[in-house]
């Protein structure tokens, strides 16, 4: 069997409270995401990032309910924005075609949260606490540009993406919109 290189990244934010996120970032500590950690009968593909430039709103469109249901999980696990702690959605484009959310373990750390890329993410999803700035800043901006992959923030303020192909933040939706599958469009959540 084959090894992938794996890379280490971290969703950092500020320790301040108050202050704004600093975003994605290395650090020694790993959690790998590997076969065994995704639940899916499809197993993830790697992604060719030579040929692979997919924008935030083609992300978007893979978006269905079992995607929303793991960024309500991933909020539920972080206590609604309330703790210091991060939750890390990947969106993984998969063998059969398809695209899946992976909910990362915990790692608890402080504003923080450590894993090792999985060569099949085509973007990531993150929490952002209820007292930090709702959007990818910082960090969070190096990281998608350097793997060209589209960020995404969810918390109570919204749901935001930058998008590395056009270098621009946007948001998708208000408030807790994210979280509830009449608010997207039929034809996402309807899917799988």
């Amino acid at each position: 069997m084959k090894r992938n290189p794996r890379l280490i990244l971290l969703v950092a934010f500020a320790i301040a409270p108050f202050s704004q996120a600093q975003g994605l970032g290395f650090s020694p500590m790993m959690l790998f995401v590997g076969r065994g950690a995704l639940e899916s009968r499809a197993e993830p593909e790697r992604v060719d990032r030579a040929g692979f430039h997919k924008s935030a709103g083609f992300v978007i469109s893979t978006f269905d309910r079992k995607v929303i249901d793991e960024f309500g999980e991933a909020w539920m696990r972080v206590g609604n924005g309330t703790s210091s702690y991060e939750s890390v959605v990947l969106i993984l484009r998969m063998a059969d075609g398809g695209y899946g959310a992976r909910l990362l373990g915990w790692t608890n750390q402080h504003r923080a949260f450590t894993f090792g890329w999985h060569p099949a993410t085509v973007a990531i999803v993150h929490t952002h606490p209820n007292n930090a700035d709702p959007r990818p800043q910082g960090d969070d901006l190096n990281i998608a540009d350097k793997y060209g992959v589209p960020i995404f923030t969810i918390g109570r303020h919204g749901m935001f993406v930058y998008d590395p192909a056009t270098k621009t933040t946007t948001k998708v939706k208000d408030g807790l919109d994210w979280l509830d599958p009449s608010k997207w469009p039929e034809k996402f959540v309807a899917k799988h």
